[in-house]
């Protein structure tokens, strides 16, 4: 299966791996749990604590 897929916009500032592994709302993410991978789940909820600690606005879809 291939996925093609774009940006939809800028984050103000990426968010690391590092900083993902610290936050504890995190810590069942798939990235997480599993190691690195290039193409992995993620929730809703999920999405928004990244965006959020990319200082960007939370979007209420993955859309």
């Amino acid at each position: 299966m291939v996925v093609d897929f774009a940006p939809h916009k800028k984050l103000k500032k990426p968010v690391t791996l590092a900083q993902i592994k610290s936050e504890p709302k995190l810590a069942e993410m798939a990235l997480v749990r599993l190691g690195r991978l290039s193409v992995q789940p993620v929730t809703e909820q999920e999405w928004k604590i990244v965006t959020q600690m990319a200082g960007g606005e939370v979007s209420t879809s993955l859309h």
